[in-house]
């Protein structure tokens, strides 16, 4: 007696099945749901019925200042965060890489932060700057400076969360590309090295070519995660101000949605979020995937 097989294509969507309902609960449902809640107006009360509008939700999130400053800010977040969080853990990780088992004591120490909660590094960095009794005025103090309030300041407190949330990742980037750095051959820097190539030529037309692929992934993964990774600075430290100077797009929809309990405007900034970050990987997929070295 022989026991029955099922086709290969059955045992495939089988396997497929856990992950794809666990997907279609916990992902596309949500995304459809916050879609519909976009097209009407709530106010997160259960027993207040919604109420249909159609895209005026979107017309009025565009045209609200909040969107204006919350937009630019955004911008702000993920260029000044490329070469902080993309560009900056490139020399360290080579740096490390280069002192061989000498590299586990700085790697511990640049990766600790990233083991930190974010909660604790705001509430820390906020205890640091502050002009009243902080470390840093107590410091300042000594040398007859003053300690400007760098987080009420709108021209200086973007800047501040942009430095503190570049600190925590820095490091787990830098681990990203030591784990490409080990796929190198070292025979090819010896090589290079055996023709007279000083350590920029070995990095510029080596090390760099052959980081590529991992470069390409810490970029895309950095555009889209910064807007999340500033969020509980920006909730801790300074709620979005001073004059929203430091609200991104993220944390509007907070605003929108917990805050002022406009649930229309807070699922319409969702999707505008969403569909920002599609179009700028997408574009960022088919202008860069042509530099990407992924064979040594």
């Amino acid at each position: 007696m022989t026991s029955a097989r099922l086709p290969r294509p059955s045992i495939a969507w089988a396997y497929l099945a856990p992950i794809l309902v666990l997907m279609a609960v916990f992902t596309y449902w949500p995304f459809i749901h916050t879609f519909y809640l976009s097209l009407v107006s709530w106010n997160l009360n259960p027993g207040q019925p919604t109420k249909w509008v159609g895209l005026a939700n979107y017309q009025g999130v565009a045209a609200s200042p909040l969107f204006a400053a919350a937009a630019r800010n955004t911008l702000i977040y993920i260029l000044a965060g490329i070469p902080l969080k993309v560009l900056l853990p490139i020399p360290l990780a080579v740096a490390v890489w280069s002192f061989g088992a000498r590299g586990h004591v700085y790697r511990t120490i640049l990766f600790l932060p990233t083991l930190l909660s974010f909660v604790v590094i705001a509430v820390a960095w906020s205890w640091l700057l502050s002009p009243l009794g902080g470390y840093l005025q107590q410091l300042l103090g000594l040398v007859g400076l003053p300690m400007p309030n760098l987080l009420a300041d709108p021209d200086w407190a973007i800047w501040v969360v942009l430095g503190l949330s570049s600190w925590k990742i820095l490091g787990f980037n830098m681990l990203l590309y030591l784990a490409g750095l080990v796929s190198i051959n070292r025979q090819y820097i010896e090589a290079m090295r055996l023709d007279g190539a000083g350590d920029w030529a070995v990095l510029r037309h080596l090390i760099w070519p052959l980081l590529t692929p991992t470069t390409f992934f810490v970029l895309i993964s950095t555009v889209v995660f910064t807007i999340q990774q500033v969020f509980t600075p920006i909730d801790v430290m300074t709620q979005g101000g001073p004059s929203n100077s430091t609200t991104n797009l993220f944390y509007m929809v907070y605003q929108y949605t917990f805050l002022t309990f406009n649930v229309g405007y807070g699922a319409a900034g969702t999707v505008l979020l969403f569909v920002l970050l599609l179009v700028v990987t997408v574009v960022k997929v088919g202008l860069l995937d042509r530099y990407v070295h992924y064979k040594q």
